[in-house]
């Protein structure tokens, strides 16, 4: 076995055990940390990133929640309550990249829902993967964490390619439990992309490489209550 398939060997390992744990997740409790992630959204990154552009309207890339996830439906609420534009992925019959832009309530209740392990989609054409470039902050999902940033996704590779594509001033901070977020370092190759930030249900906490990709932002961000 050479070096990458011992990672890939771990990495499966690692989110085999951390899917079982999330099965057994009552869905009440996503909920309630769905809303307690919604409030830090609002508080410690929207407030931070809105003051920053002033009053000019944001793009946020977010997500639709999959079983086990924190739900993301008092997020989203959140996002088109106030008006941003709000990308959605697209996996089409596949995994491909491509993005929905949710712009009124309507487009959140019109979202297709897909039973089992396939998360919602909104219920129109698929904007290119180019799309992902006008976005001003991404949320992600993650499996787990670290405190240098790395994340362990589902191991589709879909974020991957499609955070490739980014604007390189756009922070990405990914979002995971909070005994997900870990302080022991992810297995991890060349290819795996970092988070600049991890938001949790209890805080907001930038990581080493969001720090050292903008050293003369403010970094005093350890997860607060």
């Amino acid at each position: 076995m050479d070096e990458q398939e011992r990672i890939n060997a771990e990495k499966q390992d690692r989110r085999g055990r951390l899917l079982e744990a999330r099965r057994r997740i009552d869905p009440a409790q996503c909920l309630d940390a769905g809303r307690r992630l919604a409030d830090l959204l609002a508080g410690q990154v929207l407030a931070k990133l809105g003051h920053s552009r002033g009053d000019q309207s944001l793009t946020v890339a977010a997500f639709s929640s999959i079983r086990g996830e924190i739900a993301m439906d008092p997020s989203l609420d959140l996002l088109v309550g106030r008006g941003y534009q709000v990308l959605i992925p697209m996996l089409g019959t596949g995994i491909q990249v491509g993005w929905g832009r949710l712009q009124s309530e309507q487009d959140l209740e019109d979202m297709k829902r897909i039973p089992g392990w396939r998360p919602d989609e909104p219920d129109m054409p698929a904007l290119p993967p180019q799309a992902l470039n006008q976005a001003d902050l991404i949320l992600v999902p993650a499996l787990a964490i670290d405190h240098a940033g790395i994340r362990l996704g589902r191991g589709g590779g879909w974020y991957d390619r499609a955070l490739a594509l980014r604007a390189e001033q756009t922070s990405v901070v990914g979002i995971c439990w909070p005994g997900e977020f870990v302080e022991d370092p992810l297995p991890h190759l060349d290819h795996d992309l970092p988070v600049d930030a991890v938001l949790t249900p209890e805080g907001f906490t930038p990581t080493a490489a969001g720090q050292s990709r903008r050293p003369g932002a403010d970094h005093n961000g350890d997860e607060q209550d």
